[in-house]
């Protein structure tokens, strides 16, 4: 998750989530990646649903410390178990680029869904190949993210400006490390250009801005 992309989240966490209810946040990770390697989660999405008195249930395919419920979401018996929950709120946060079943994981989160369930979902708009541990380089736009979801419609929806790639890449550099390496890049980038286009291709992220298509849908 960006960080502007989860300013986004404590926005509509603010706005829709309801004193005290279960929350369900699928394909969460660990609990070292939410506090440690992205602590903006824990600060505006996690904190922001204790605040209201929230129950969050992590859930993941693998068993971690933080993973409340491992199971695979598009398996019948786990969709049962999950729906049995009557979750308010289901957050799916960076995980569909990264999934070969795509189709049927959105059918799944559909059916977890009760009528007064609340479904937030972001993926990325602009941002390079990155695995975990593929990358399927869905990309969509908020028609295309909405076409993945039969029976839902869409209460709020926003393409999430998330600043430079480069600046973004690079945010635990010290400042001076940061302006050397951009220059090296720039001028690796100027020569790739004429002798390499496929390193041409990597290298012009760092000049690029990225972003995050964020929405949150309930049934229709």
């Amino acid at each position: 998750m960006l960080y502007e992309e989860s300013l986004w989240f404590k926005k509509i966490i603010q706005k829709y989530g309801q004193e005290g209810k279960l929350v369900l946040n699928i394909g969460s990770s660990t609990k070292e990646f939410i506090e440690n390697e992205q602590p903006y989660i824990k600060t505006n999405l996690l904190d922001q649903l204790t605040s209201k008195n929230c129950v969050v249930k992590n859930i993941d395919l693998k068993q971690a410390d933080g993973v409340d419920l491992v199971g695979d979401v598009t398996n019948p018996a786990f969709i049962a178990e999950l729906k049995q929950l009557n979750a308010s709120m289901i957050i799916c946060s960076n995980l569909l680029e990264h999934l070969t079943i795509r189709k049927e994981f959105c059918e799944a989160l559909v059916k977890i869904m009760n009528k007064d369930t609340l479904l937030i979902i972001s993926v990325p708009y602009s941002f390079p190949y990155h695995e975990d541990p593929i990358d399927t380089m869905f990309r969509p736009n908020l028609a295309e993210l909405k076409n993945e979801f039969n029976g839902l419609k869409m209460l709020e929806g926003e393409i999430v400006n998330c600043g430079g790639f480069y600046e973004f890449n690079n945010k635990k550099t010290p400042k001076l490390i940061k302006i050397i390496n951009f220059i090296k890049i720039l001028l690796a980038a100027g020569i790739s250009y004429l002798t390499n286009k496929e390193k041409f291709k990597r290298l012009e992220w760092n000049f690029k801005t990225i972003s995050a298509t964020c929405a949150i849908y309930q049934l229709d």
